[in-house]
Order: C-alpha cells, then sequence, then structure tokens
C-alpha cells in the first residue's frame, strides 16, 4: 500500500459518527503535522508505526486517538495520553574502543554503562561499568565501609591517603533487558562497540572498596573486599602477565605484573582470615620503573596488621 493510500484510508477508517469531536480535532491537527511533515526530506510512515496504529485496537474503537508531538501518541476520551511512540531517551551509543574510558565519566552513580564488543558476536560477553562512590574526607569514607578493614592515613614510604572509592552491588537481572538491545543491534552493526547508560537500583551490600594514596613520586591503590568469593578463583587469560609468590607476614601472596598493554600495573594480592571474616587485599601500582615488587610487600605488611 503506498503512503498516500494509507493515510486517506487510516482517515476514512476512523472517521466515524462515534468518534468523540475532541478525538476528531486531535485527529485534524496530527493529519496536518503529518502532511507538513512529509514536505521535508526524508519523512515517512514507516511500518512499525503502521502497525502499531492498526494492532493497539485504534479501528473501530470509540475513545481513542492518534496526534503526533515527538513521536506519536495515544489519549483516551479525555485527551489523556495513555501510549507515546517515541525513540529511547538514551539511545545506543555507537563508538570505537579508545573512546570507552572517556565515556565512562559520563555514568553517574545511580547508573550503569553497559557496553558490547561487536566482534565478540555472537557471543554475549557484555561489560558493565558502574560509577564507585566517591570520598576525600579519610573519617567519612571509614564510616562507609562495612567490612573490617579500616584505611590508615598514612603508609610506609610517605604516603597519604588522598581519595577513596566504594563499590555496591546491584541486581544482574535490571541490564538483561539492555543486554538485548545491545545484542539485537550487533547482528549489523558496523561499529566496534555498542553501549548505553541506564539508571539503576543499588543494592547496601559493598562489593569492593579502593584507597588511593601518593606521595611526591608515585602512588598506590589499596582493594579491600570481603567478597572473597568473586577473587577464589581468578580466570588469567593474558599471556602476558607474569605471576609469582610473595611473603605477606604470615601468608602467602601473589606478586602479579603487566608489562604490556595500555595499563601496565603490578600488584601484591592476597586472602586473609581477619576475626572470622574473610578479606581480600589487593596493593596495586602503575610505576613500574619507580616501584618495585619489595616496595609493595612492605605496604602490603603494613595494611595486613
Amino acid at each position: 500500500m503506498k503512503e498516500e493510500g494509507f493515510d486517506s484510508q487510516i482517515k476514512e477508517l476512523l472517521y466515524d459518527d462515534f468518534i468523540p469531536s475532541m478525538i476528531k480535532e486531535r485527529m485534524d491537527e496530527a493529519y496536518k503535522t503529518i502532511e507538513q511533515e512529509k514536505k521535508k526530506p526524508f519523512f515517512s510512515i514507516n511500518n512499525g508505526v503502521r502497525a502499531s496504529l492498526f494492532g493497539t485496537g485504534l479501528i473501530g474503537l470509540t475513545a481513542v486517538g492518534v496526534i503526533a508531538s515527538q513521536g506519536f501518541q495515544l489519549v483516551d476520551s479525555k485527551g489523556e495520553v495513555i501510549m507515546s511512540l517515541t525513540e529511547s531517551e538514551e539511545e545506543i551509543k555507537e563508538w570505537d574502543l579508545e573512546q570507552v574510558e572517556a565515556y565512562k565519566e559520563q555514568v553517574n552513580p545511580g547508573q550503569a554503562l553497559i557496553y558490547y564488543i561487536v566482534s565478540d558476536f555472537p557471543e554475549k560477553n557484555f561489560t558493565v561499568y558502574r560509577q564507585p562512590r566517591k570520598f576525600t574526607d579519610l573519617q567519612s569514607f571509614k564510616e562507609s565501609i562495612h567490612h573490617s578493614y579500616v584505611p590508615d592515613e598514612e603508609l610506609p614510604f610517605g604516603l597519604h591517603f588522598s581519595s577513596g572509592k566504594i563499590t555496591v552491588d546491584a541486581e544482574q537481572s535490571q541490564f538483561e533487558g539492555v543486554q538485548k538491545e545491545l545484542y539485537l543491534k550487533a547482528k549489523t552493526s558496523d561499529q566496534e562497540v555498542l553501549a548505553k547508560i541506564m539508571d539503576i537500583e543499588e543494592k547496601n551490600d559493598q562489593i569492593v572498596a579502593v584507597s588511593h594514596y601518593t606521595n611526591d613520586e608515585w602512588e598506590v591503590y589499596v582493594r579491600s573486599s570481603s567478597k572473597v568469593e568473586l577473587y577464589e578463583e581468578m580466570p588469567l587469560i593474558d599471556d602476558e602477565l607474569l605471576i609469582s609468590k610473595a611473603g605477606v607476614n604470615e601468608h602467602e601472596a601473589f606478586y602479579l605484573k603487566q608489562q604490556t598493554g595500555d595499563f601496565p600495573y603490578q600488584s601484591i594480592l592476597w586472602i586473609k582470615d581477619y576475626e572470622g571474616e574473610k578479606m581480600m587485599y589487593e596493593i596495586m601500582n602503575y610505576s613500574l620503573n619507580t616501584v618495585t615488587k619489595e616496595h609493595l610487600i612492605k605496604i602490603a605488611e603494613a595494611v595486613d596488621r
């Protein structure tokens, strides 16, 4: 059916003496808008909208009309909008991998960035990034941490507390709708990455706390978590990661060193039982040329008190 035929036939079908006059007026306004829009380049009433006009039961109903205002809307006999057909307020973003880190800065607390690397298709490997809760005041940070580790103001080598972050848990099922949307678009996308930011509901359950320390020359991050089950079996798939053993007080620890890639790093990672509570700790640093394994071990021993 051509567009002109569709327009005239839908008008004939809907123009019924049983349709309230207010709805007729709104319909007239809607079709005037459509006629005006059709004169603009690239305007068309697509099949999806046509299907919606028929499929929502407009034909033969006496109390529903169609208006055009930033998309198509359904109104009841009182003129109240009961349904809208509009583009998603948070549209899918298309960009390359180099933009991922910068795009994370647009994520606010209470939101999540879900992104999918198109080359992974058909594998369903989604990444979910959420902005942690941030602190600059040490006392507020201490009071907000739920597990047993309490960050110090100072650590060896003149390191002073700079800031803290806490990541809390969120129900994973709320991401499924966006993940399906990205996956479907990935079938035909020629972009590297598809992503979308969404509002979420967070739990009070904390995943990890990160304490940032600096001196005049370098910095370290102290990660602590009581979610030990997340770290008990960590898949390491990077052949360039160097792994060796180290001792932190009476505990056995891993020393990890990644010398290649975009973010070379080194860290000391261990798990301890602290008064009946298992804790994971990691001391991480990105200055491979100035900070040694021995530096990290000494800091780790100060944390593991």
